[in-house]
């Protein structure tokens, strides 16, 4: 308690004073901004009377011209003869034009540029003159607006005299006018800011149409109104109004320049023009030029903080063990918590079917192809368990995104059957509408991961059961499209349930590893929370996009694309000719693309919503002399059934017409009803077209040619191999591999006695050693570096790869340092081996 005081004590004491610091500097630079702007203003309306002085100036050297010129009743030619002598200005010029004539031509007192006698000049086309009004020399400043000079293409202004000239040839007087002409490069010199106050500061001169006269590097365009427009939000009302404010007299405003800076705009008429603006320019930044002694409040700050931490520190001292303590206490307890969570569901999910299947297989023991089926699934699921093994034992290499890919061939029927199976057991316990929906599926057999493949469809669905409350909806909808990838398909995968869904709060975070949702609900359903992180990271590294909708009590909806490469075997063409097949089913889009399958391989498909409607077509087609070749019916239907949609069909044609059931859902539970009721056979859910094709065919006594082809192991068989293991049951699991694809293996049971094998044995006797790490006697990795110190031997050279537990990173970083040639972690994948021993026979080829 008293800690908390003091604490309390001294942060409101330095709150205090640094609020009083801030709010007494914020006044004087707001003060100090305010005079800075008059400054500016009254700065303007001095370069105001510049300017005016400069014109009038200007315009009283042509007003002196054009008196001389009249009095003497001079020609055109002696006019120009007297102007040229009495300049003063390299760079000013003066045009002398006949107006009387239409023609606008005359001579100038400077030669055209890049000529040295050629003074004629003609400013017809130009529309500068047009206009002017004639008015008595020295009554006013007449100046006209820029335009460019037609003798060397400068920017310039004139200021004007009507005179009167004398012409030898007529006899007699002729109207004209005297324009001295100057540069405007030559005008902006005659204004300078003050720069050690105004760095930044520009002007421009606009005429009465707010065209530029001068124009500063800061505006652009031609005119400043259309400058304006383009960086500031304005309408046609707010600029008639800004013209009015510019025509009133000296004002000022803020604007954007086109940077999207803040700027002050003030403007002040020239009194001794008609219309003209003087417009100076600044940005508000430098006007706001800080003037607070920030090393005074820096150094308060810091005052403040020093006695400020002295307390605290005095109060810290204390407990300051006692708080490290239990701070590693907490660490490790979360941690642990953390790692047996991660455990907990993600490993279960697969070992229920592991177990639950082998319980299947022993019941069906003298069932050979039940049982080979439920040591498929045990397979699957197995390769599922050690995928997820893998990575929650070594989750820093999906935090680090150092995860790699094994690409093989695999079908997409097998792995959607996985997913299928894997569900029917929570589908079954939850009382779940469950439905498995395919489209467009050209390429059943893909080249790529499938492992993790399935882990992001396994996770995905594992979410959408576990989070779906009894009597809930969960759909998957698998579908083909064609990539953008050569030799590649685009697999869209929609994974959409009725649960619980997320809020946006969790949405913002559900890929971090250990984040769920808080909810009652979900804290009942057990779950590692790295089921999200662990499917994002596995869809960014095979180069897809996962995205989700999710509102809270609606559901949840993910899609997952991945581009695929296809794998060069494919099935072979499926073709059901001139068979028609009614399908029957309440899904439309399972009964359209079941439709659009049987017409791809030449069947003529019917469908029916219902038994009811079924029954009455199988009747009217059968009076038409005609029948169908077989009948598909869902299971699961509204009013009647499937089980009594084939007993009211064989009740009412026979048992002649061959009918399948199908279903999303285990045949277990529906095969001695279905039986019963006259089914010929099942198909399970989603219907791909090899499956579809397998069933009807072997119904319809066709041959079946959808199977996959074996995979050929000729170019490993007759591979000789030295294997170091000492445990006896991955002794015989290995050497039985091997045999089964015609590698002979022996045996070394540790490290020693594989070195003195392969020291003793004849050149070429083994292909590859396959190396166990943990052995007694002598070790994996002391083994290999034995085996490459052999000197004069050629087993120094052998290729060995470790055969291990030892599944990390830095396992297979220490097994490649002791000079393997790779690594295989246990359990054994057969593919890997056949792989490592591929790369051997293949490398030994090349040489």
């Amino acid at each position: 308690m008293r800690k908390n005081w003091i604490i309390l004590v001294n942060f409101l004491l330095i709150a205090g004073i640094l609020a009083f610091v801030i709010v007494y500097t914020s006044s004087q630079s707001s003060a100090a901004f305010r005079e800075r702007i008059g400054d500016f203003q009254n700065v303007t309306v001095a370069m105001e009377k510049v300017t005016e002085n400069y014109l009038e100036g200007e315009q009283n050297i042509c007003d002196v011209w054009a008196r001389y010129i009249i009095t003497e009743d001079m020609t055109m030619e002696e006019a120009v003869s007297f102007v040229r002598s009495s300049h003063v200005m390299q760079d000013a010029a003066a045009h002398i034009l006949y107006m009387d004539d239409g023609t606008i031509q005359g001579l100038s007192t400077r030669p055209r540029a890049g000529t040295e006698a050629d003074y004629a000049v003609s400013y017809a086309g130009l529309g500068l003159l047009e206009g002017l009004e004639k008015t008595e020399v020295g009554e006013r400043i007449n100046i006209t607006r820029a335009y460019t000079n037609p003798l060397n293409g400068t920017q310039s202004i004139a200021f004007y005299n009507w005179i009167t000239l004398y012409d030898g040839e007529m006899g007699g007087p002729r109207e004209g006018i005297l324009l001295r002409v100057v540069p405007i490069s030559g005008m902006e010199r005659k204004w300078i800011f003050p720069q050690e106050e105004y760095q930044d500061a520009e002007f421009s001169v606009l005429d009465a149409d707010e065209g530029y006269i001068i124009q500063s590097s800061a505006f652009s365009g031609h005119d400043f109104f259309t400058y304006y427009r383009e960086y500031n939000e304005t309408d046609e009302a707010g600029l008639e109004k800004l013209r009015r404010s510019l025509a009133a007299g000296t004002g000022s405003f803020t604007m954007f320049n086109s940077q999207g800076q803040e700027c002050l705009l003030v403007h002040t008429p020239i009194l001794s023009t008609e219309g003209w603006q003087l417009v100076s320019y600044l940005p508000m930044a430098e006007l706001r030029r800080s003037t607070v002694d920030w090393l005074l409040i820096v150094a308060i700050s810091v005052g403040l903080l020093l006695l400020f931490g002295l307390d605290l520190a005095y109060l810290l001292h204390f407990n300051q063990q006692l708080q490290q303590t239990a701070r590693e206490a907490e660490t490790a307890n979360r941690a642990k918590t953390d790692f047996l969570s991660t455990m907990s569901h993600d490993i279960r999910t697969p070992m229920n079917a592991i177990i639950g299947l082998t319980a299947i297989a022993e019941k069906n023991v003298n069932d050979p192809t039940a049982v080979g089926e439920n040591l498929r699934k045990i397979s699957l699921a197995g390769n599922h368990l050690l995928t997820l093994i893998n990575d929650i034992l070594d989750i820093s290499k999906v935090e680090s995104g150092k995860l790699t890919l094994s690409p093989v061939t695999f079908s997409l029927v097998e792995t959607v059957e996985n997913l299928v199976n894997f569900s029917q057991p929570m589908v079954k316990e939850k009382n779940l509408d469950f439905s498995f929906r395919v489209h467009g599926l050209e390429k059943e057999y893909l080249y790529a991961d499938q492992l993790r493949l399935n882990q992001i469809y396994i996770n995905l669905l594992s979410n959408a059961l576990k989070y779906t409350e009894p009597g809930g909806s969960v759909s998957v909808d698998l579908a083909e499209e064609a990539s953008e990838t050569p030799g590649a398909v685009r697999l869209i995968c929609t994974v959409a349930d009725t649960g619980i869904g997320m809020s946006p709060e969790y949405m913002e975070k559900m890929y971090q590893p250990f984040s769920r949702q808080t909810d009652s609900r979900v804290n009942t359903i057990q779950g590692t929370g790295l089921g999200l992180t662990i499917t994002k990271q596995m869809v960014s590294l095979m180069g897809g996009d996962i995205q989700c909708s999710s509102r809270q009590g609606e559901g949840t909806t993910f899609r997952v694309e991945l581009n695929i490469p296809a794998a060069e075997k494919q099935p072979e063409s499926l073709r059901l000719e001139g068979v028609s097949v009614l399908i029957v089913d309440d899904d439309e889009v399972l009964r359209e693309t079941a439709a659009d399958t049987l017409r791809s391989m030449g069947a003529e498909p019917d469908t029916a919503p219902g038994g009811a409607e079924a029954l009455e077509m199988i009747l009217r087609r059968r009076d038409g002399g005609r029948e169908y070749g077989a009948v598909v019916v869902d299971w699961k239907m509204p009013g009647m059934d499937g089980v009594e949609t084939v007993r009211s069909i064989r009740e009412s044609v026979g048992r002649e017409l061959p009918i399948l059931l199908i279903s999303a859902y285990d045949w277990s539970d529906i095969e001695e009803a279905a039986r019963a009721a006259g089914a010929d056979g099942f198909i399970g859910k989603p219907l791909f077209r090899s499956t579809f094709y397998d069933r009807l065919s072997s119904l319809l006594g066709m041959q079946t040619a959808a199977l996959e082809p074996e995979e050929d192991d000729g170019d490993v068989r007759g591979m000789r191999v030295l294997v170091a293991e000492d445990n006896d049951i991955n002794w015989e699991i290995i050497s039985t591999l091997l045999e089964m694809h015609g590698v002979a293996a022996e045996r070394a049971e540790n490290g020693r006695l594989c070195v003195d094998r392969l020291r003793a044995s004849e050149k070429g006797s083994f292909d590859l050693v396959f190396m166990d790490i943990q052995m007694p006697v002598m070790n994996g990795l002391d083994a290999t570096r034995a085996i490459r110190a052999l000197e004069g031997c050629w087993a120094s050279a052998v290729p060995i790869v470790a055969m291990t537990a030892d599944a990390f990173s830095e396992n297979v970083a220490e097994c490649m340092a002791a000079g393997m040639n790779g690594h295989i972690a246990k359990p054994i994948d057969v593919k890997l081996v056949m792989k490592e021993l591929r790369r051997v026979r293949e490398n030994a080829e090349k040489k």
